[in-house]
């Protein structure tokens, strides 16, 4: 598979990519380019596009936020991954509700919380994933974070604020 600028042949990334005959994938544009330490490249995982019954959805998450050190991320009070690496996926299959994914530096206290609806997902399957910067330079992006979704629209989950009484989204 290579990569493109738009209106441009010049291949900017190959990936030598070895598919199972009927399996399902996901891919990843990843990195920076002519960036040493996070390089661009694209990471292809097998996924699946349903849950394993219409009350579930089948979640596959990716840590894809360059700055970023390894988080820990919460489903609204209760630990979701531990300890997920820049570059990683994990799956998990959750009730399809609505959500409040908190994200911690790994074994800290939450940084930052999202709006995650996904009790219309029942059955269905999303592609979570943290893109942009912690610490953005002028003209970069901030972090945030986005699903996928098996049609393929991508939605930016809402930020929430933390309260006084540290309640997010209170």
């Amino acid at each position: 598979v290579g990569i493109a600028a738009a209106g441009d042949p010049t291949i900017l990334y190959e990936l030598p990519v070895e598919l199972t005959p009927g399996g399902s994938y996901v891919a990843v544009a990843t990195g920076l380019l002519g960036d040493g330490t996070t390089p661009f490249e694209i990471i292809a995982e097998p996924t699946q596009y349903q849950a394993s019954d219409d009350q579930s959805v089948w979640l596959q998450t990716y840590h894809g936020s360059t700055d970023a050190p390894v988080v820990d991320l919460w489903a609204n009070e209760s630990v979701l991954v531990e300890d997920l690496e820049y570059g990683s996926f994990v799956v998990n299959e959750v009730p399809a509700a609505d959500y409040v994914i908190g994200v911690a530096p790994a074994n800290d206290d939450r940084i930052a919380a999202f709006a995650a609806p996904l009790s219309g997902l029942g059955g269905g399957t999303a592609v979570a994933f943290a893109s942009g910067f912690l610490t953005p330079a002028e003209g970069q992006p901030a972090f945030g974070l986005f699903a996928a979704l098996f049609n393929g629209d991508v939605l930016e989950l809402p930020a929430l604020e933390q309260d006084c009484s540290g309640v997010w989204g209170g």
